[in-house]
């Protein structure tokens, strides 16, 4: 009889103990299965404004994943964290927060290569590719000149310290040790004459630096009198 008493006794011990490790593990190992999930509205972006276009948004460590719409934005049930991906972009991590789940705004940034945004308009992420272009190139330091006729006209109204006699592009102030304060040009790198720059379309030209001074050592003796560096779009994605 005391046998079976001391057996029940320790039965009982012994299952307090397993309840009591049950309740002390259950909440850590379970807290994400406990935690409220919340519907989150989002929308995926980049340079703030522009839609990215059926970029994956996924749960990690789940099976849960959705696509945004054309106008970049998605609907999805999360209580942590998100990670979304799109080809040409870096990949997002998003911790969601409840306060500001129904507010989400994630903006995406390029690769930084010079294929990124031309795979992302093929993948068919960019579907207001004016818009994006138009962004890209103020980012980039591209300006759009195409509003100019010719180079003569961009060095006219955008380069105040430039003055053209007789066709001849001068940089105030600088002169060489030939006597002569006519520029010369530089075309993607190459130096060339100034028949070979006048005949560039306006919309093509990516950039326009002057270069004089001190800068214009590396151009020898040559480059006395200052050097107008151009730099093409097609020359630059080389």
């Amino acid at each position: 009889m005391l046998s079976s008493v001391l057996f029940n006794s320790k039965f009982l011990m012994m299952k307090k103990n397993k309840l009591v490790l049950f309740l002390l593990f259950f909440p850590f190992s379970n807290h994400s299965l406990l935690a409220p999930k919340i519907e989150v509205k989002g929308k995926v972006v980049t340079f703030n404004t522009v839609p990215v276009v059926n970029a994956n948004v996924k749960v990690p460590g789940s099976k849960t994943s959705v696509k945004t719409d054309q106008d970049g934005s998605f609907i999805c049930n999360e209580n942590v964290k998100l990670i979304i991906t799109a080809a040409g972009f870096n990949k997002l991590s998003f911790i969601v927060k409840k306060k500001k789940a129904k507010q989400l705004i994630a903006n995406m940034r390029l690769l930084k290569s010079s294929e990124a945004s031309k795979m992302a308009i093929e993948k068919g992420h960019i579907l207001q590719i004016s818009q994006f272009e138009k962004l890209l190139k103020e980012r980039s330091g591209i300006k759009d000149y195409s509003r100019y006729s010719n180079l003569m006209d961009i060095i006219k109204n955008e380069f105040l310290s430039l003055r053209i006699v007789n066709r001849d592009v001068i940089i105030r102030g600088e002169t060489s040790l030939t006597g002569s304060n006519v520029a010369l040009f530089e075309l993607n790198g190459t130096m060339v004459e100034q028949s070979a720059v006048e005949s560039l379309s306006t919309s093509d030209i990516a950039s326009i630096k002057v270069v004089k001074g001190n800068n214009a050592a590396i151009y020898g003796l040559r480059g006395g009198q200052g050097v107008i560096s151009i730099k093409t779009k097609k020359g630059n994605s080389k």
